[in-house]
């Protein structure tokens, strides 16, 4: 195992803290994980599969997430599609899952 350096420059913990803080969040965390399950998704398709889904709410969360380069979109037509960001978010997710057993 790979152990971090001790001192990491302010930048670098600074992008660090912005993705722990905007994955610190059970929707939020669900959006990832359904988004790193099929792919890609519009906001309407990840309305449809999350319960309880307000779509105002729903796009406040999208932001936050492609904000702090969680997510990626790209738009074709009307439509914005959002998918995960970097394959590095997948290790992520599986991380704080295994620091859940």
């Amino acid at each position: 195992m790979k152990v971090m350096e001790v001192q990491k420059s302010d930048e670098k913990l600074a992008k660090m803290a912005k993705i722990l803080k905007a994955v610190a969040n059970h929707n939020r965390l669900r959006i990832v994980q359904l988004l790193l399950k099929t792919g890609e998704m519009t906001v309407n398709e990840i309305c449809e599969e999350l319960e309880n889904c307000e779509q105002s709410l729903l796009s406040h969360h999208l932001a936050a997430l492609k904000e702090a380069a969680v997510l990626s979109s790209r738009r074709e037509g009307r439509k914005i599609y959002y998918s995960s960001a970097k394959k590095e978010i997948e290790n992520l997710m599986n991380c704080i899952e295994n620091c859940c057993k």
